[in-house]
């Protein structure tokens, strides 16, 4: 089988990898971790902040929107006991779409005097 470009490029590549001796210390080496960090702490906030969508629609837990929100998980059983902000229950869980909790938050601005 003859040898290809990439067959070619790989073997010039893992020769000149294998030639030098690399330690924590080599720059390639700390770029490496570096990056890698850099890497996991973005992967982390996407995580923490991107939530994925049902149909377009975001969706928060009970405890999120508490947080959010900064008031206790009881004012949320408050608010959906008085029919105040709309929700979904779904095998236990509570879940509120997220546009109408904005909605919600709208109606109940209230401007400075």
């Amino acid at each position: 089988m003859p040898a290809t470009h990439g067959s070619c490029l790989n073997e010039f590549t893992t020769e000149r990898i294998m030639s030098k001796i690399y330690s924590r210390e080599t720059a390639e080496i700390e770029r490496f971790f570096s990056d890698t960090l850099t890497i996991l702490r973005v992967a982390e906030g996407l995580k923490q902040h991107c939530r994925p969508s049902l149909q377009g629609k975001r969706f928060l837990t009970d405890a999120q929107l508490s947080e959010k929100l900064g008031i206790s998980r009881r004012t949320l059983q408050d608010f959906r006991d008085r029919h105040v902000i709309p929700y979904y229950r779904l095998d236990g869980k509570i879940l509120y779409e997220e546009s109408d909790i904005e909605d919600f938050l709208r109606s109940s601005y209230r401007p400075k005097f």
